[in-house]
């Protein structure tokens, strides 16, 4: 049987490779969490699977941020709505109060 320490290691890598970084980072913290909490297997291998989503998501997100060349300091409460005509004014005023906006989604 293998070193437990080396097959720590191995599976970090093989996590990496298989690009499954935040299982990567996460698995060893967690597994410790749900040997001490006599999470199952299946529990432990939800919670590691939810937090690479999250962590993907979150990575998405921040590409998608970078890709649209948008400044990220600018949004509704610096934009100077006074500087465009009173029509598109009314229509961003309208835009900003419905409820697709109170909600981000990147999806």
């Amino acid at each position: 049987m293998s070193n437990p320490i080396n097959r720590h290691n191995d599976l970090r890598v093989l996590l990496e490779r298989l690009k499954l970084a935040g299982m990567a980072q996460s698995f060893a913290d967690l597994a410790l969490k749900a040997a001490k909490e006599g999470l199952s297997h299946e529990v432990y291998l939800h919670e590691l699977a939810t937090r690479e989503e999250a962590l993907r998501h979150e990575r998405r997100t921040e590409r998608l941020l970078r890709q649209s060349g948008l400044p990220v300091e600018k949004t509704f409460r610096t934009f100077d709505l006074r500087r465009l005509p009173a029509a598109l004014q009314l229509q961003i005023e309208r835009l900003r109060k419905e409820p697709f906006l109170s909600k981000p989604s990147m999806s």
